[in-house]
Protein backbone atom coordinates (compact mmCIF):
# COMPACT_ATOMS: atom_id res chain seq x y z
CA UNK A 1 0.00 0.00 0.00
CA UNK A 2 1.10 3.38 -0.73
CA UNK A 3 1.05 4.88 2.75
CA UNK A 4 3.73 1.63 3.70
CA UNK A 5 5.93 3.05 0.81
CA UNK A 6 5.89 6.96 1.75
CA UNK A 7 6.34 6.14 5.42
CA UNK A 8 9.50 3.76 4.65
CA UNK A 9 10.79 6.82 2.33
CA UNK A 10 10.26 9.62 4.84
CA UNK A 11 11.75 8.11 7.64
CA UNK A 12 15.20 7.50 5.74
CA UNK A 13 14.77 10.68 5.35
CA UNK A 14 15.00 11.34 8.76
CA UNK A 15 17.77 9.03 9.52
CA UNK A 16 15.29 7.68 12.27
CA UNK A 17 16.60 4.31 13.65
CA UNK A 18 14.37 3.81 16.31
CA UNK A 19 10.67 4.42 15.51
CA UNK A 20 7.73 4.20 17.59
CA UNK A 21 4.27 3.74 16.59
CA UNK A 22 1.01 5.20 17.86
CA UNK A 23 -2.50 3.68 16.91
CA UNK A 24 -6.01 2.45 18.02
CA UNK A 25 -6.38 -0.42 19.43
CA UNK A 26 -9.35 -0.65 16.44
CA UNK A 27 -6.52 -0.61 14.04
CA UNK A 28 -4.20 -2.67 15.84
CA UNK A 29 -6.35 -5.50 16.16
CA UNK A 30 -9.21 -5.51 13.42
CA UNK A 31 -6.78 -4.63 10.44
CA UNK A 32 -3.75 -5.56 8.65
CA UNK A 33 -2.91 -1.90 8.10
CA UNK A 34 -0.48 -1.11 11.39
CA UNK A 35 0.72 -5.46 10.90
CA UNK A 36 1.83 -3.81 7.26
CA UNK A 37 3.86 -0.65 8.81
CA UNK A 38 5.62 -3.04 11.31
CA UNK A 39 6.52 -4.83 8.27
CA UNK A 40 7.52 -2.09 6.19
CA UNK A 41 9.79 -0.70 9.37
CA UNK A 42 11.53 -4.22 10.14
CA UNK A 43 13.91 -3.51 12.90
CA UNK A 44 13.34 0.45 13.25
CA UNK A 45 9.85 -0.71 14.73
CA UNK A 46 10.75 -0.41 18.51
CA UNK A 47 6.91 -0.26 20.11
CA UNK A 48 3.49 -0.54 18.87
CA UNK A 49 1.25 1.41 21.04
CA UNK A 50 -2.11 1.52 21.36
CA UNK A 51 -3.26 3.12 24.67
CA UNK A 52 -4.04 6.56 24.01
CA UNK A 53 -8.04 7.11 24.45
CA UNK A 54 -10.36 9.46 22.72
CA UNK A 55 -9.79 12.93 23.53
CA UNK A 56 -5.78 12.02 24.22
CA UNK A 57 -6.43 11.71 28.24
CA UNK A 58 -3.62 12.55 29.62
CA UNK A 59 -3.00 9.19 31.70
CA UNK A 60 -2.96 7.35 28.60
CA UNK A 61 -0.55 9.70 26.86
CA UNK A 62 1.26 9.82 30.09
CA UNK A 63 1.85 5.54 29.30
CA UNK A 64 2.78 6.71 25.91
CA UNK A 65 5.01 9.15 26.89
CA UNK A 66 6.64 6.36 29.38
CA UNK A 67 6.44 3.75 26.57
CA UNK A 68 8.36 6.18 24.13
CA UNK A 69 11.00 6.72 26.36
CA UNK A 70 11.66 3.39 27.80
CA UNK A 71 12.64 2.40 23.96
CA UNK A 72 14.62 5.39 23.41
CA UNK A 73 12.73 6.50 20.16
CA UNK A 74 14.38 9.18 17.79
CA UNK A 75 10.92 9.25 15.84
CA UNK A 76 6.83 8.92 16.56
CA UNK A 77 4.09 8.00 14.01
CA UNK A 78 1.09 8.67 14.27
CA UNK A 79 -1.54 6.24 12.69
CA UNK A 80 -5.27 7.27 13.35
CA UNK A 81 -7.52 10.13 14.32
CA UNK A 82 -6.74 13.21 15.95
CA UNK A 83 -6.42 12.12 19.23
CA UNK A 84 -3.54 9.68 18.32
CA UNK A 85 -1.86 12.84 16.26
CA UNK A 86 -2.52 15.22 19.28
CA UNK A 87 -1.61 12.71 21.90
CA UNK A 88 1.81 12.25 19.81
CA UNK A 89 2.26 16.18 20.17
CA UNK A 90 1.71 16.04 23.83
CA UNK A 91 4.29 13.07 23.99
CA UNK A 92 6.80 14.67 21.61
CA UNK A 93 6.77 18.32 24.03
CA UNK A 94 6.80 15.82 27.31
CA UNK A 95 10.00 14.01 25.85
CA UNK A 96 11.34 17.53 24.67
CA UNK A 97 10.49 19.07 28.01
CA UNK A 98 10.77 16.32 30.24
CA UNK A 99 7.81 15.58 31.45
CA UNK A 100 6.91 12.88 33.66
CA UNK A 101 3.50 13.46 35.51
CA UNK A 102 0.36 13.84 34.97
CA UNK A 103 0.71 17.24 36.78
CA UNK A 104 3.76 18.27 34.86
CA UNK A 105 1.79 17.92 31.80
CA UNK A 106 -0.57 20.01 33.25
CA UNK A 107 2.06 23.08 33.95
CA UNK A 108 2.89 22.14 30.57
CA UNK A 109 -0.56 22.85 28.75
CA UNK A 110 0.41 26.74 30.49
CA UNK A 111 3.91 27.16 29.02
CA UNK A 112 4.61 28.32 25.56
CA UNK A 113 7.93 27.05 24.76
CA UNK A 114 9.56 27.39 21.31
CA UNK A 115 12.59 25.65 21.40
CA UNK A 116 13.22 22.72 18.63
CA UNK A 117 12.59 18.89 19.25
CA UNK A 118 14.89 16.40 18.46
CA UNK A 119 12.02 14.11 18.76
CA UNK A 120 9.07 14.70 15.56
CA UNK A 121 5.91 13.00 14.60
CA UNK A 122 5.02 11.79 10.95
CA UNK A 123 1.10 11.73 10.79
CA UNK A 124 -1.16 9.43 8.70
CA UNK A 125 -4.44 10.41 9.60
CA UNK A 126 -7.72 8.12 9.27
CA UNK A 127 -9.78 10.65 10.12
CA UNK A 128 -10.75 14.32 9.23
CA UNK A 129 -10.27 16.54 11.63
CA UNK A 130 -6.94 18.06 10.63
CA UNK A 131 -5.17 17.37 13.54
CA UNK A 132 -1.86 16.64 11.52
CA UNK A 133 -1.12 19.96 10.17
CA UNK A 134 -1.53 22.86 13.40
CA UNK A 135 1.02 23.19 16.28
CA UNK A 136 -1.62 23.07 19.16
CA UNK A 137 -2.37 19.43 20.09
CA UNK A 138 -5.77 18.85 22.73
CA UNK A 139 -5.24 16.73 25.83
CA UNK A 140 -8.44 15.81 28.23
CA UNK A 141 -7.55 16.45 32.31
CA UNK A 142 -10.57 13.31 32.56
CA UNK A 143 -10.42 14.38 36.42
CA UNK A 144 -11.28 17.99 35.91
CA UNK A 145 -13.49 17.12 32.66
CA UNK A 146 -11.29 20.04 30.93
CA UNK A 147 -9.63 19.81 27.82
CA UNK A 148 -6.27 21.24 27.90
CA UNK A 149 -3.94 23.03 25.00
CA UNK A 150 -0.83 22.50 24.07
CA UNK A 151 1.24 25.41 21.95
CA UNK A 152 4.44 24.91 20.21
CA UNK A 153 5.65 25.60 16.58
CA UNK A 154 7.50 22.27 16.27
CA UNK A 155 4.33 20.54 16.88
CA UNK A 156 3.37 20.53 13.48
CA UNK A 157 4.29 17.14 11.99
CA UNK A 158 7.53 16.62 10.38
CA UNK A 159 5.33 14.65 7.61
CA UNK A 160 1.90 13.81 6.71
CA UNK A 161 1.16 10.68 4.90
CA UNK A 162 -2.69 11.00 3.29
CA UNK A 163 -4.09 7.71 1.73
CA UNK A 164 -8.09 7.04 1.19
CA UNK A 165 -7.62 2.99 1.10
CA UNK A 166 -6.14 3.60 4.56
CA UNK A 167 -9.40 6.09 4.66
CA UNK A 168 -11.93 3.11 4.48
CA UNK A 169 -11.19 1.17 7.01
CA UNK A 170 -12.58 4.07 9.27
CA UNK A 171 -16.28 3.33 10.79
CA UNK A 172 -18.30 5.37 8.69
CA UNK A 173 -19.67 7.63 11.26
CA UNK A 174 -16.42 8.91 12.70
CA UNK A 175 -15.11 9.43 9.23
CA UNK A 176 -18.23 11.43 8.31
CA UNK A 177 -18.95 12.87 11.49
CA UNK A 178 -14.96 14.25 11.60
CA UNK A 179 -15.38 15.58 8.36
CA UNK A 180 -18.39 17.75 9.75
CA UNK A 181 -15.96 19.26 12.05
CA UNK A 182 -13.71 19.73 9.19
CA UNK A 183 -16.67 21.78 7.42
CA UNK A 184 -16.94 24.11 11.35
CA UNK A 185 -13.14 24.93 10.47
CA UNK A 186 -14.40 26.45 7.37
CA UNK A 187 -17.53 27.65 8.32
CA UNK A 188 -16.11 29.37 11.75
CA UNK A 189 -12.70 30.15 10.11
CA UNK A 190 -14.28 31.96 7.38
CA UNK A 191 -16.21 34.10 9.84
CA UNK A 192 -13.59 34.75 12.05
CA UNK A 193 -11.63 38.30 13.11
CA UNK A 194 -8.95 37.39 12.06
CA UNK A 195 -9.55 35.93 7.97
CA UNK A 196 -7.45 37.64 5.46
CA UNK A 197 -8.35 36.44 1.33
CA UNK A 198 -5.88 33.96 1.62
CA UNK A 199 -7.24 32.11 3.86
CA UNK A 200 -10.84 32.76 2.64
CA UNK A 201 -10.01 31.41 -0.57
CA UNK A 202 -8.43 27.69 0.79
CA UNK A 203 -11.60 27.53 3.46
CA UNK A 204 -14.23 28.31 0.84
CA UNK A 205 -12.86 25.13 -1.64
CA UNK A 206 -12.48 22.97 1.16
CA UNK A 207 -16.20 23.66 2.17
CA UNK A 208 -16.72 23.08 -1.48
CA UNK A 209 -14.91 19.99 -1.28
CA UNK A 210 -16.48 18.57 1.58
CA UNK A 211 -19.62 19.24 0.76
CA UNK A 212 -19.55 17.20 -2.75
CA UNK A 213 -17.33 14.41 -1.71
CA UNK A 214 -18.82 13.71 1.73
CA UNK A 215 -22.68 13.07 -0.09
CA UNK A 216 -20.28 10.80 -2.96
CA UNK A 217 -18.50 8.81 -0.15
CA UNK A 218 -22.18 8.21 1.49
CA UNK A 219 -23.32 6.66 -1.57
CA UNK A 220 -20.34 4.52 -2.81
CA UNK A 221 -18.08 4.22 0.51
CA UNK A 222 -15.66 2.22 -1.94
CA UNK A 223 -14.90 5.53 -4.15
CA UNK A 224 -11.43 6.63 -3.27
CA UNK A 225 -11.41 9.44 -5.37
CA UNK A 226 -14.12 10.92 -3.21
CA UNK A 227 -12.08 10.65 -0.05
CA UNK A 228 -8.87 12.00 -1.48
CA UNK A 229 -10.66 15.02 -1.84
CA UNK A 230 -12.46 14.37 1.19
CA UNK A 231 -8.57 14.58 2.92
CA UNK A 232 -7.77 17.55 0.69
CA UNK A 233 -10.68 19.84 1.83
CA UNK A 234 -9.56 18.41 5.36
CA UNK A 235 -6.06 19.96 4.84
CA UNK A 236 -7.55 22.92 3.22
CA UNK A 237 -9.87 23.40 6.28
CA UNK A 238 -7.47 23.01 9.05
CA UNK A 239 -4.36 24.70 8.30
CA UNK A 240 -6.50 28.30 7.29
CA UNK A 241 -9.04 28.20 9.93
CA UNK A 242 -5.87 27.22 12.54
CA UNK A 243 -4.91 30.50 11.89
CA UNK A 244 -8.00 32.53 11.38
CA UNK A 245 -9.59 31.36 14.18
CA UNK A 246 -13.33 29.76 14.96
CA UNK A 247 -15.92 30.66 17.35
CA UNK A 248 -18.68 29.24 19.67
CA UNK A 249 -19.68 25.96 17.91
CA UNK A 250 -15.87 25.06 18.54
CA UNK A 251 -15.53 26.72 21.84
CA UNK A 252 -18.70 24.82 23.33
CA UNK A 253 -17.77 21.66 21.63
CA UNK A 254 -14.72 21.70 23.74
CA UNK A 255 -16.85 21.71 26.64
CA UNK A 256 -19.09 18.86 25.91
CA UNK A 257 -15.73 16.94 24.72
CA UNK A 258 -13.53 17.58 27.61
CA UNK A 259 -16.46 17.26 30.47
CA UNK A 260 -19.02 15.21 28.80
CA UNK A 261 -16.56 12.79 26.18
CA UNK A 262 -18.54 13.86 23.23
CA UNK A 263 -17.02 12.86 19.96
CA UNK A 264 -15.50 16.49 18.33
CA UNK A 265 -17.14 15.68 15.30
CA UNK A 266 -20.66 14.93 17.15
CA UNK A 267 -20.37 18.05 18.90
CA UNK A 268 -19.86 19.83 15.59
CA UNK A 269 -22.99 17.93 13.85
CA UNK A 270 -25.62 19.27 16.98
CA UNK A 271 -23.93 23.11 17.06
CA UNK A 272 -22.60 24.42 13.77
CA UNK A 273 -25.91 24.95 11.95
CA UNK A 274 -27.24 26.96 15.14
CA UNK A 275 -24.16 28.99 15.92
CA UNK A 276 -24.35 30.25 12.05
CA UNK A 277 -28.24 31.32 12.72
CA UNK A 278 -26.92 32.89 15.67
CA UNK A 279 -24.50 34.31 14.19
CA UNK A 280 -26.61 35.60 11.27
CA UNK A 281 -27.21 39.19 13.23
CA UNK A 282 -23.58 40.02 12.37
CA UNK A 283 -22.44 37.92 9.84
CA UNK A 284 -25.34 37.51 7.04
CA UNK A 285 -23.65 38.68 3.87
CA UNK A 286 -20.60 36.79 4.66
CA UNK A 287 -22.54 33.86 5.50
CA UNK A 288 -23.74 34.35 1.84
CA UNK A 289 -20.61 32.87 0.78
CA UNK A 290 -20.85 29.79 2.80
CA UNK A 291 -23.93 28.60 1.15
CA UNK A 292 -22.67 29.36 -2.31
CA UNK A 293 -19.57 27.29 -1.61
CA UNK A 294 -22.19 24.39 -0.48
CA UNK A 295 -23.88 24.44 -3.81
CA UNK A 296 -26.57 26.00 -1.88
CA UNK A 297 -27.13 29.64 -3.01
CA UNK A 298 -31.22 29.81 -1.64
CA UNK A 299 -30.73 28.43 1.86
CA UNK A 300 -29.12 30.02 4.56
CA UNK A 301 -25.38 28.99 5.97
CA UNK A 302 -27.02 27.37 8.67
CA UNK A 303 -29.93 25.29 6.90
CA UNK A 304 -27.24 24.57 4.17
CA UNK A 305 -25.02 22.81 7.04
CA UNK A 306 -27.58 21.24 8.33
CA UNK A 307 -29.25 19.62 4.96
CA UNK A 308 -25.40 18.32 4.74
CA UNK A 309 -25.36 16.41 8.13
CA UNK A 310 -29.18 15.17 7.39
CA UNK A 311 -28.16 13.71 3.96
CA UNK A 312 -25.09 11.77 5.94
CA UNK A 313 -27.08 10.72 8.50
CA UNK A 314 -25.44 11.80 11.26
CA UNK A 315 -27.64 13.65 14.62
CA UNK A 316 -28.33 16.72 14.65
CA UNK A 317 -29.62 17.79 17.98
CA UNK A 318 -27.98 17.99 21.21
CA UNK A 319 -30.24 15.32 23.03
CA UNK A 320 -29.06 12.98 20.11
CA UNK A 321 -25.36 12.37 21.30
CA UNK A 322 -26.88 12.29 25.08
CA UNK A 323 -26.96 15.54 26.62
CA UNK A 324 -29.67 15.99 29.24
CA UNK A 325 -31.58 19.05 28.93
CA UNK A 326 -30.69 20.14 32.64
CA UNK A 327 -27.36 20.06 31.79
CA UNK A 328 -27.48 23.04 29.64
CA UNK A 329 -26.83 25.96 32.08
CA UNK A 330 -24.18 24.16 33.88
CA UNK A 331 -22.35 23.77 29.85
CA UNK A 332 -23.28 27.64 29.37
CA UNK A 333 -21.61 28.91 32.22
CA UNK A 334 -18.16 26.99 31.25
CA UNK A 335 -18.65 27.80 27.74
CA UNK A 336 -19.21 31.67 28.64
CA UNK A 337 -15.73 31.83 30.28
CA UNK A 338 -14.26 29.96 27.21
CA UNK A 339 -11.47 32.52 25.34
CA UNK A 340 -12.45 30.80 22.24
CA UNK A 341 -16.44 31.04 22.95
CA UNK A 342 -15.47 34.58 23.38
CA UNK A 343 -14.02 35.13 20.03
CA UNK A 344 -17.25 34.38 18.58
CA UNK A 345 -17.87 36.52 15.57
CA UNK A 346 -20.97 38.20 17.23
CA UNK A 347 -20.09 38.62 20.77
CA UNK A 348 -21.28 36.16 23.99
CA UNK A 349 -21.44 38.61 26.81
CA UNK A 350 -23.32 35.91 29.26
CA UNK A 351 -23.94 32.45 29.83
CA UNK A 352 -27.75 33.45 28.75
CA UNK A 353 -26.25 33.72 25.46
CA UNK A 354 -24.77 30.22 25.19
CA UNK A 355 -27.91 29.20 26.37
CA UNK A 356 -30.37 30.62 23.77
CA UNK A 357 -27.92 28.73 21.37
CA UNK A 358 -27.84 25.60 23.04
CA UNK A 359 -31.85 25.96 23.91
CA UNK A 360 -32.33 26.11 19.87
CA UNK A 361 -29.57 22.86 19.28
CA UNK A 362 -31.96 21.03 21.98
Amino acid sequence: MRKAEALGGEIERCKAQRVFVATSKTLHTQTGAISLIATTLGAKCVAIFDGIAEHSKLEGVLSAITAARTVNADLLVGVGGGSIIDGLKIVQLALAENVESIDGLIALSRSRTTRPHQVRQIAIPTTLSGAEVTQAGGGTDAGRGVKLGFMNPWLVPRAVIYDPALGALTPEWLWLSSAIRGVDHCCEGYLAKNVTPLYEAGLLHGLSLFAKSLRRTRLVPGDPFARSESQMASYLACTNSSRAGSGASHGIGYILGGRYGLHHGHSSCVMLPHVLRWNETTTAQRQKQLSLAMGRPNMSAGDAVAELIADLGLPARVRDVGIKEDQLPTIAEEAAKHPVVLSNPRPITSPADVLQILHAAW
